[in-house]
């Protein structure tokens, strides 16, 4: 059997090998690439190798910073390689390697599926383990019950990862663990830091690869998924012929376990462990153990996943009703719609609230006692808000900014916000009456509906739920035009309410930034709400 590698002359002047599968080799400085070169004068997607149907392999560089050589001259373009070509990418060279030998390395597969593992744990007392009397295989069925007890333990991913590795490192010649775990969205696995026994520190070991670096060989992790079986892969010939043709990492191993971690059918992670001086180092019963432990690896991360999601939701739905109903954030929640209120256009009904004079009434005040009649006021204001289905957009100041029809869409949204305005305006004249320190204490109100693109909105480190647009700034211009005690309604927001019989016209109106007039509205709110129709939620 022909077997290609590649030979990487490293910065520090040692050399390994690489095996070539038959997909295509991605080599760069990103860690997802399949040959990862660490150093700046590689970019991130340097070059690919791919195997061709007459069995041909062609080298192409991928527009790199700093070029491809092939035996000393530039490629401009895809070039077959042929044995013992040097390609030079960056400050590394690589040898193409063409060997010969029929049976490099040995891959078995675990008798026993996972999901049986899972799905009925009486297997693993008697499928995988035989007991006898050798001491061995004793430990062993002691560790199997140690498993499941240690790994009920672990409340988070990290912490049954963490446990995970300790119990792999109970099989007594693992000498390297990790669990690797995968991620849906990028389709990558996480390149976590491998776990040596006795710690970190890589003093005992004096091949020339650095124990601490594992690098997944993609074609052994797709083999691993597909088949949802635990390997155990080692050199059949005690010699370098298995990191030579076929190694699953980026060091010279002679034997490794290497598993999926699935629960329902769903990937969670890949667990791996290795010696890296025998390839007879692992015995069956080894192997079973790494099975069992693999099985209820998968439990143990689903369950913690699990954990993590409520968590989630959680701080999700408290974060939500700062700014909605409870009701709606509930309803919103339970539709799986709360992370992802992504910007859209939609109506509305945008609302502004502010306390007139609140500048020159707040002058002779103690900061403090400010503070108190803002928080008094923004409390009454946003649960009127709620009652009426709106979204507590922001407070500005003095002032409050309500969504009516928005995150979720009502009929009646135009309805809703007056309803709510009038409401505002009984709530602010009750706090007048009953604190004689905010006597003077009133507020105007702004309405107007129409089109606004309304989502969560912001930057990396900070996002909030708002809208923007034309309609926010007529709504923001028509509470600076309204006197204390004061609703204006635009004519957009009078054209969607069900009834208008208790708006006075006012006529047109210039309204700051704008070329075109627009004809508003006062809302006479003494008597509206005793004949309003609008149902609060």
């Amino acid at each position: 059997m022909k077997i290609r590698s590649l030979e990487i002359q490293l910065l520090d002047g040692s050399t390994e090998k690489v095996p070539l599968g038959r997909g295509i080799t991605r080599i760069g400085r990103a860690d997802d690439n399949d040959i990862v070169l660490k150093h700046v004068s590689v970019s991130r997607r340097h070059a690919n190798i791919a195997p061709q149907p007459n069995g041909a392999l062609i080298l192409t560089d991928l527009q790199s910073a700093n070029g491809s050589l092939l035996n000393g001259q530039p490629i401009s373009g895809p070039v077959a390689l042929q044995p013992n070509d040097l390609i030079q990418l960056g400050q590394f060279k690589l040898t193409l390697r063409e060997d010969h030998d029929d049976e490099p390395f040995t891959i078995e597969t675990a008798s026993v599926d996972l999901d049986q593992l899972q799905q009925d744990p009486h297997l693993l007392a008697t499928s995988i383990y035989k007991v006898s009397d050798t001491p061995s295989q004793l430990r062993s069925l002691e560790l199997l019950y140690e498993v499941g007890m240690t790994l009920a333990k672990g409340n988070s991913i990290e912490e049954v990862r963490r446990l995970v590795v300790e119990l792999l490192f109970k099989i007594e010649e693992v000498s390297r663990a990790a669990v690797l775990l995968w991620d849906e969205e990028s389709g990558t696995f996480d390149s976590s830091a491998i776990h040596l026994r006795g710690g970190n520190s890589p003093q005992e070991w004096s091949g020339p690869y650095d124990p601490r670096t594992l690098v997944m060989s993609r074609t052994i992790l797709n083999r691993v998924r597909q088949e949802n079986r635990p390997m155990l892969i080692r050199d059949a010939k005690s010699d370098a012929a298995f990191s030579a043709a076929a190694s699953i990492v980026r060091a010279g191993i002679q034997a490794a376990f290497c598993s999926p971690v699935f629960n329902q059918d769903r990937l969670l992670a890949v667990l791996y462990a290795d010696n890296l001086v025998r390839p007879d180092a692992f015995t069956a019963t080894d192997f079973r153990t790494f099975t069992a432990i693999a099985a209820q690896a998968g439990l143990a991360l689903s369950n913690a996943i699990a954990n993590k999601e409520l968590i989630r939701r959680e701080v999700q739905r408290q974060a939500l009703k700062a700014y909605l109903p409870p009701q709606v954030a509930d309803l919103i929640l339970a539709s799986n719609e709360g992370a992802g209120i992504s910007g859209s256009e939609q109506e509305i009904t945008v609302l502004f609230a502010d306390i007139r004079n609140f500048t020159r009434m707040s002058e002779n005040m103690d900061a403090r006692d400010v503070v108190g009649i803002l928080n008094e006021f923004f409390t009454e204001m946003s649960a009127v808000i709620f009652r009426f289905g709106g979204t507590v957009d922001k407070f500005i100041g003095d002032c409050i900014m309500a969504l009516f029809g928005a995150p979720l869409h009502y009929q009646d949204s135009a309805d809703r916000a007056l309803a709510a305005a009038v409401e505002m305006q009984r709530s602010a004249a009750l706090l007048r009456s009953n604190r004689s320190e905010v006597d003077k204490l009133s507020i105007g109100v702004g309405l107007h509906t129409g089109p606004a693109v309304v989502g969560n909105i912001g930057s990396a480190d900070r996002i909030q739920y708002t809208a923007i647009g034309d309609t926010v700034n007529v709504a923001a211009r028509l509470v600076d035009r309204a006197e204390p005690g004061q609703i204006l309604v635009s004519e957009n927001c009078r054209n969607a309410l069900t009834t208008t019989n208790r708006l006075t016209p006012l006529g047109e109106a210039e309204l700051k930034g704008r070329r075109q007039k627009l004809n508003i509205y006062s809302a006479r709110w003494e008597q509206h709400l005793s004949e309003a129709t609008v149902r609060t939620i």
